[in-house]
């Protein structure tokens, strides 16, 4: 883990070559006193070259990364989707390949059930699932971890509407990444179970609504209180399920990728926790957020309520052990971190299918805009 070093006489030096270059680490210098460092960096690195920068940082200021955080550091293990490769990885070369038939016509968003031809492409994806051993292996585990993908997901689209809705340029940076990085979660997730690049797309922009399973406080992403109080509420959740796969699964495959997720989410909860307290602070604010907390509190005591993916519910399943331990930490958590007053459950709640209000509608149908402005084949 990174950790803060003990050479209280180690400086590492900075410098700046000309005003177009970028600054770079020119190396370390020891020195017995703080006012003298400075100088003596200036003599050591500088004696040379004219200097338009020189910073000198001690090295007990700093923290650094440890020889074990290379698996967190190295992008293309930690978030391999996130490399270059759209649309070049997943388009297929049409000039080879027999035309493909038009899809289905799709129905309304509140639509009616799936047809044979949908069943039987969602039999044969779920059967290769099924094969591929690689993921989580905890089925209970598996469908909790699908449905805050399904959260995520759906979080990650409302948060993209969201980016050019503030003047703080930085504030609009840090929800668009909060974003990005919900979306990459959520098809992380899904390839940790099982689901190749084809079964992902499949999942996220073909499924209609009524077989969702996501959280009923996906339904209050309609305003930016209730959308800080919910991002809080995933992150939270998110940790604690990462937290208990690690126990659960130790020496698995995924761990790596499960560590760095949670890792990033408690970046987004930092954040989170942040506003919570500034619109709880601010007068104008107070009375909103209250309100939004409560509502997306109260509504989130299904966020470990999933049952198996596909199955129709109106109770937890009959093992809800793992549900209520899990519910109990993130009750905790939640209280302990930002608004005024959780009124998250005593237990947890079965999610019901089918739910999501106009916030899941919107992003699917956005999604599925894109899709078919693409020629036939170049999703599979």
């Amino acid at each position: 883990m990174p950790h803060i070093p003990t050479d209280t006489d180690v400086y590492e030096v900075f410098t700046q070559s000309g005003s177009s270059t970028a600054l770079h680490h020119a190396g370390s210098i020891v020195s017995p006193r703080r006012d003298a460092a400075w100088h003596l960096a200036k003599e050591t690195y500088g004696r040379r070259d004219d200097l338009v920068t020189l910073w000198v940082v001690r090295r007990t200021d700093m923290i650094v990364s440890s020889a074990e955080d290379r698996d967190l550091l190295a992008a293309k293990t930690r978030m391999p989707h996130r490399q270059p490769g759209f649309p070049t990885a997943r388009r297929r070369d049409r000039s080879a390949q027999p035309e493909v038939a038009a899809a289905p016509e799709r129905g309304d968003l509140g639509g009616s059930e799936p047809s044979a031809d949908s069943r039987r492409a969602d039999s044969r994806r779920a059967d290769s699932r099924r094969a591929d051993s690689r993921g989580v292996g905890d089925p209970g585990l598996r469908d909790l971890w699908l449905a805050l993908a399904d959260d995520l997901f759906v979080l990650g689209n409302r948060l993209g509407d969201r980016i050019c809705d503030y003047i703080d340029l930085e504030e609009a940076l840090a929800v668009g990444s909060i974003g990005q990085e919900a979306l990459a979660h959520a098809g992380t997730i899904l390839e940790l179970c099982g689901f190749d690049q084809a079964a992902v797309d499949a999942r996220f922009f073909d499924r209609e609504q009524p077989r969702w399973q996501v959280s009923r406080a996906i339904e209050r992403l309609t305003d930016w209180p209730s959308t800080v109080a919910f991002g809080l509420v995933i992150a939270v959740a998110v940790t604690v399920l990462a937290e208990q796969t690690s126990a659960v699964e130790t020496g698995a495959a995924p761990l790596p990728a499960i560590a760095a997720i949670r890792e990033e989410q408690l970046v987004h909860l930092d954040h989170w926790q942040r506003w919570a307290r500034a619109l709880a602070a601010w007068p104008e604010t107070r009375a909103e957020f209250s309100r939004a907390w409560a509502e997306v509190t109260e509504s989130a005591g299904d966020m470990f309520g999933a049952g198996p993916q596909g199955a129709l519910m109106d109770a937890l399943p009959a093992d809800s052990a793992l549900a209520v331990t899990l519910h109990e930490r993130l009750a905790a958590l939640v209280s302990d971190n930002g608004g005024p007053g959780s009124r998250l459950p005593d237990r947890p709640l079965a999610r019901t299918p089918g739910l999501g209000g106009s916030a899941l509608a919107h992003s699917l149908a956005r999604g599925r805009v894109v899709r078919d402005d693409y020629a036939p084949g170049v999703f599979n």
